[in-house]
């Protein structure tokens, strides 16, 4: 530690020496000491030692002040003159407004939360985007023993993307169950509909018929499906397909996918759930199958069909009823 005077005085060789030595002393320690040199310069550099602490110091342009640029503790050097304090701020990052800098906090990754059933949906404190995806359930499938029984039809899928900022604090959640089977000859039950808040509705597939009416129509995004009728949607890609009449069912593609009837099999779908396979014989008729829905269930099996929206296989044979539609879904991702 030393400082000096910035000057070599006119003397003999001994205390010239000195004098030359103490500023290079000063220089090298940067004017270290525990009390500021009694002459400065602007821009010169000071060590305060009177702490704890070393505090690293300078002069401003003026020369009248001293502007502290950071506290050495042991081997670190933490800059107060371009940095906001760190204490307290452990796993945030460094920010800027353009002018002055701060602590932002990191905000968690991508976060996904399923609902099978209806509750309440709060919103997250962080995050950007909301991506909300409902299906509607799937109808049931038709019996009639003996004689011709057709598939449900598959449920609707709706999806929208938000501004997180733009949804609500809170919002309930329905989720419409799967269409009811049939122990007894009758049409299958119709798929409910799923819904999120005001914002969303997915509605379910038709059932299936229990005589040669046809197959369940898959849900749309506007309205249910009914026997052989797809449900309407907002646009062509959105309507539910058809329920198989006398040829076979119609693809759904966001809407579900048709049941089939008699001898044929349910449709497929996209996102929507696909179809169930209908009866007229003792012959198993597969359901469709769905890339992002539901599966339709088999005829003669009384199986459920797959979750969500699939729709349930129709029964002609005695002590097999038909099978269910499988129940909605809604899955909401924030990022």
């Amino acid at each position: 530690m030393a400082q000096a005077d910035q000057t070599v005085q006119n003397d003999t060789f001994p205390t010239v020496r000195a004098d030359i030595n103490n500023n290079l002393a000063a220089l090298f320690t940067n004017n270290s000491g525990s009390s500021a040199p009694s002459v400065t310069v602007a821009y010169m550099d000071w060590i305060d030692t009177s702490g704890a602490n070393p505090i690293w110091k300078k002069r401003n342009a003026a020369n009248n002040a001293w502007i502290t640029l950071g506290t050495i503790s042991g081997n670190t050097l933490a800059f107060e003159g371009t940095l906001p304090s760190q204490s307290g701020n452990s796993g945030k990052y460094l920010t800027t407004d353009g002018t002055t800098a701060s602590w932002g906090t990191i905000p968690p990754g991508s976060s996904k939360e399923v609902f099978t059933s209806s509750g309440t949906w709060t919103k997250p404190t962080a995050g950007t985007i909301a991506l909300i995806t409902i299906w509607g359930g799937g109808g049931g499938g038709g019996r009639n023993q003996g004689n011709e029984a057709s598939g449900g039809g598959g449920g609707a899928c709706v999806q929208g993307l938000y501004q997180l900022s733009d949804l609500p604090g809170s919002a309930s959640v329905t989720i419409g169950a799967g269409g009811t089977s049939q122990a007894g000859n009758g049409n299958g039950g119709i798929g409910g509909t799923s819904s999120f808040g005001s914002l969303l509705s997915a509605y379910g597939g038709g059932g299936g018929a229990n005589n040669t009416a046809g197959g369940g129509g898959g849900g749309g995004s506007l309205s249910a499906g009914g026997i052989s009728s797809g449900g309407n949607g907002h646009g062509s890609v959105l309507d539910g397909g058809n329920g198989a009449t006398l040829g076979s069912p119609t693809r759904g593609n966001w809407g579900g996918g048709g049941g089939g009837r008699g001898a044929t099999g349910g449709a497929n779908a996209y996102w929507g759930g696909a179809g169930g396979g209908g009866c007229d014989s003792a012959t198993q008729r597969a359901g469709g199958t769905s890339l992002l829905g539901g599966n339709g269930s088999t005829s003669n099996t009384g199986t459920a069909a797959s979750v969500p929206g699939g729709g349930g296989g129709g029964s002609n044979q005695a002590a097999v009823a038909s099978g269910a539609g499988g129940a909605g879904l809604c899955i909401v991702y924030i990022w």
